[in-house]
């Protein structure tokens, strides 16, 4: 069993290799020098980054704003009708703003 994972594993760490110099080729970054390297790395990794963050933050508000102006009347007013229910149960505290991410 130990060797069977063994191996495994070595396959793995084979295919992530793999992947890695892919990733170099098609980038170019094979061709640098390793200094060159690390800022590249880093400069891609704050791209990225940036761009998951803003998906999470900003996309589900845009969504959520673009339904909006999908959404027929009538079904607005349904949803106007929930939102007084909320409000008289909580207390006579009642917050109409929508929350959003951001």
């Amino acid at each position: 069993m130990p060797l069977k994972m063994a191996e495994k594993f070595a396959k793995f760490q084979r295919y992530v290799l793999w992947l890695y110099r892919l990733y170099e080729l098609n980038t170019q970054i094979a061709i640098c020098e390793p200094w060159e390297k690390v800022f590249c790395h880093i400069l891609i990794g704050s791209c990225i980054s940036l761009i998951l963050y803003a998906s999470y933050a900003y996309v589900p508000g845009y969504c959520l704003r673009l339904v909006g102006f999908l959404i027929p009347p009538a079904a607005t007013n349904i949803n106007d009708t929930f939102n007084n229910i909320k409000c008289a149960t909580a207390d006579g505290i009642c917050s109409n703003s929508e929350s959003y991410l951001t």
